[in-house]
């Protein structure tokens, strides 16, 4: 078979954008439960735009049952309250989307397919997670961390400064982030503040506050860190914050 033959035949199989699409498959409980990588899992109600076929096509988002999908994408009005859904917006001049309860985010259907994918990793649910990283300026903590940590996970990074892992830290798949509340040149809490920012990859976070001081605990609360710790650390409560980690993504 010619490769342009090939080609027409794999284009008819795709959906065309101006029909109304949903779920075409539904992907098993086996591989929701094993994806690491930055694979989003997706269901899509309404007009989609190509860029969403293409993330499909590219191996980056996979059509999936509502019940095992990490976002909802819609371009119009959808009842769901337990999965995120984010709006594509097919026309700038209709403001009604915006007023949804349900709706996360609302974007332009225009938007460039890097973006859109940036966009919804947001908000894959961690899964499984094989990636630590450390952040610790303290030389005893990090020594401590890093003998527990190591033997739980696949890959294990360590930085002493929060500019060192948000210039050089690049995560491919969910992470658990282990930071120190006193840091170099920007606390821990501003360090949580960008990461939440900045990451596309979703991690959980546990911070080990140096301190021990309430306004502290209550910010990070706030800004969606997953455990707190005080010093010195307590090893056995430690595991049991691990524990409970690694039951929530189960």
């Amino acid at each position: 078979m010619r490769r342009e033959d090939m080609w027409k035949l794999i284009n008819a199989s795709i959906t065309p954008v101006d029909e109304e699409t949903s779920s075409a498959r539904v992907a098993s409980e086996e591989e929701v439960e094993q994806s690491t990588a930055g694979v989003v899992f997706i269901h899509t109600v309404g007009l989609m735009p190509e860029t969403v076929n293409a993330l499909i096509e590219q191996g980056h988002c996979v059509r999936t049952d509502i019940s095992y999908a990490d976002v909802v994408l819609a371009s119009k009005a959808v009842e769901e309250e337990r999965v995120p859904v984010l709006y594509l917006n097919p026309n700038q001049e209709d403001v009604s989307l915006y007023l949804l309860d349900n709706a996360r985010e609302v974007i332009p259907a225009t938007i460039t397919k890097d973006i859109l994918l940036d966009r919804i990793s947001r908000y894959k649910r961690v899964q499984r997670i094989v990636d630590a990283v450390i952040v610790t300026e303290d030389p005893h903590l990090q020594r401590l961390l890093e003998r527990e940590l190591t033997n739980r996970f696949e890959n294990l990074s360590v930085y002493e400064r929060t500019e060192l892992f948000l210039e050089e830290h690049v995560a491919t798949r969910p992470y658990l982030l282990v930071f120190s509340s006193a840091l170099p040149r920007a606390d821990g809490l501003e360090l949580l503040l960008r990461a939440k920012a900045e990451s596309v990859m979703p991690f959980h976070a546990i911070m080990i506050s140096m301190y021990n001081r309430e306004r502290d605990h209550v910010l990070a609360i706030e800004r969606g860190v997953d455990g707190i710790m005080t010093l010195p650390l307590k090893i056995e409560e430690f595991r049991a914050w691990l524990r409970k980690l690694e039951g929530m993504n189960e």
